[in-house]
Formats: structure tokens, C-alpha cells, sequence
């Protein structure tokens, strides 16, 4: 079955369950990289919003014969109704820029992955990446989520990109925070949460006592974090703290890996590290680059090596 063909039965079928009193639309989300998902969102009359539940890894599934379609459509239902909000949200906040100015944050995508999304949004380049912006939704019944901040939202704020960045950055830092951990309590973190039965904490401290030192850093949630690097002062805080220039490594776009240059001079081993990486372990829309990047402590500026 073609996968159009896989979404349109999956939307009958939610159809079928859900009555008269729902809406059930299916659309193509373009999301990070270029990467399109199609979703499907199931909405009450009285409602505005809806989790959007993207299909495509529920038709992997069906064609390798792992779920049936039943199965899909079970799961779509069930998923829907522990993600559901039995409310509307009055967005007519979001006409005004002072009221969404204090919740504007920024993140990081790749310049030339995004160009079709970058014709149609405000951002700032650097390096070989894009500085975007997007406005922090929160509401006490369904978390927090995020609105991609377009080029129609400034020419009805009538704002410039600079003035939005110089909100996101006051903003990110205060609404995001952020985390450096050293890699060794990440592996012990992720060991013990897999095999809490077995794990000893002296015995994973000295397995990985002689190891490279390497630092993970991201914010709060965990959630694009890789624009971290773009905080005044953290970075150059980071290396009077360890007293050496790092080598920036693009994780992904939740998170970065900083690694001191005293220990390892090899950037092109690091470049085939990050390639491998990204071409194996790391989703189409998380990648952020396969740039490596240097923190100069001396010269206090980013560069791409």
C-alpha cells in the first residue's frame, strides 16, 4: 500500500471513532532540514489545538509487517487521548509584540538544510548555521511548546530582526538555562538508568577514569540546545574554567560536545567522528552540522575549522 493511500484509511478509521463532534485533518509539517512528516491531528469543536501525531514511522511499521492497521489506529486513539486538551488557547496576545517580547527565544538550524524554511523566516547566520527565533507557549494544562517566529510576524509587529534577537537573547538564557556535564556522568547517568540493578558507581568511575575529558552541554530540557553556544559569557566562562581553547562538536541540535585542545590536536579525526555520527546515530531533522568548530580562548570568538 502507497503511503498516501496508508494516511487517508488511518484518517477514516480516526474518523470513524471520534463522531461528528471532532475535526480529523491530515498535513504535511515541514520540519528541521527540509525533512516533511505527515501528521494527523484530531480536534474538539471546542478546541483550537490539538497534538499533531506524524504517521510516517507508524507506515515503517505496517509495510515490514510489525503492526497491522488496526494496531496504527490504536495507537493514534490512544496517543490522542493522553495528549488531549479539552480547551482552547486565545492566541490574539501573539498580534501584539509587547506582549510575546519577553518570550521570544532563539535556536540553531543549518544554513544550507534550511533554505527553502530560512526564505520565509527571520534568522541571522553564523558560521555555516542560522540563528531563528521562535515565541515559548506555555499553559498550565499542556506544558510548554513553541511557535516558529515568520517573516509576517514581524511586518505585523513592525520589528526589525535585530531588535528580535536582541530579545532572544535576554530571553534564552533566563527561560532555558543550561547544563555542562562531563561525559563520564552522562555514560553513568544512561548506565545506571539501563542496569540500575547492576550498577556501581566506583566501578564506572574507574572504568572511565582514563578517558579523554569531554563535556556535554545543552539547557534545561534538553531541547535545542545547541544553542547554547550562542550564550554571552558561558562560553568563554567554560574555557577560563578549564583554562584551555575547545573544539566545539555539533552532537546534534539538542546538545554539543566541547572537548579541550590540549588533549586532542586531530581535528580531522574529529571531522570523520562527526560525519559517522551523523550518518548513523542521529535522525535526518536532529542533525545540525558536520562543521567542527574551535572555541579560541585567546582570540574569545567561534570559528569553523
Amino acid at each position: 500500500m502507497e503511503f498516501l493511500n496508508f494516511t487517508m484509511l488511518v484518517r477514516e478509521e480516526v474518523e470513524k471513532r471520534t463522531g461528528e463532534c471532532y475535526k480529523v485533518r491530515l498535513d504535511d509539517v515541514r520540519k528541521n532540514n527540509g525533512v516533511v512528516l505527515r501528521g494527523i491531528t484530531v480536534t474538539q469543536d471546542d478546541s483550537n489545538i490539538s497534538p499533531t501525531i506524524y504517521l510516517n514511522s507508524y507506515y515503517e511499521e505496517y509495510i515490514k509487517g510489525r503492526a497491522t492497521l488496526i494496531n496504527v489506529v490504536n495507537d493514534v486513539m490512544d496517543t490522542y487521548h493522553r495528549n488531549k486538551v479539552n480547551q482552547s488557547v486565545d492566541m490574539r496576545y501573539f498580534l501584539n509584540y509587547e506582549s510575546v517580547r519577553q518570550k521570544i527565544i532563539y535556536k540553531l538550524v543549518n544554513t544550507e538544510k534550511n533554505k527553502e524554511l530560512l526564505e520565509d523566516i527571520p534568522h541571522i547566520e553564523f558560521l555555516d548555521l542560522s540563528i531563528v527565533f521562535q515565541c515559548l507557549v506555555t499553559q498550565e494544562d499542556f506544558g510548554r511548546a513553541s511557535i516558529l517566529i515568520h517573516n509576517v510576524h514581524l511586518k505585523l509587529w513592525d520589528v526589525s530582526v535585530e531588535i528580535l534577537y536582541q530579545a532572544a537573547k535576554e530571553n534564552t538564557q533566563q527561560l532555558q538555562g543550561y547544563e555542562i556535564k562531563g561525559m563520564t556522568e552522562v555514560l553513568q547517568e544512561i548506565m545506571c538508568a539501563e542496569d540500575s540493578e547492576n550498577f556501581t558507581e566506583d566501578n564506572e568511575r574507574s572504568s572511565f577514569s582514563g578517558s579523554v575529558p569531554m563535556y556535554v552541554l545543552s539547557n534545561k530540557s534538553r531541547v535545542d540546545g545547541a544553542a547554547c553556544m550562542l550564550y554571552p559569557n558561558l562560553i568563554q566562562d567554560f574555557a577560563e574554567a578549564i583554562q584551555s581553547s575547545f573544539y566545539i562538536i555539533p552532537s546534534s541540535i539538542h546538545e554539543l560536545l566541547l572537548l579541550p585542545t590540549r588533549h586532542l590536536e586531530e581535528s580531522q579525526e574529529i571531522k570523520s567522528m562527526i560525519r559517522e555520527i551523523n550518518d548513523t546515530q542521529v535522525s535526518a531533522e536532529e542533525i545540525l552540522s558536520y562543521s567542527l568548530y574551535l572555541y579560541d580562548k585567546e582570540e574569545r570568538r567561534i570559528l569553523k575549522i
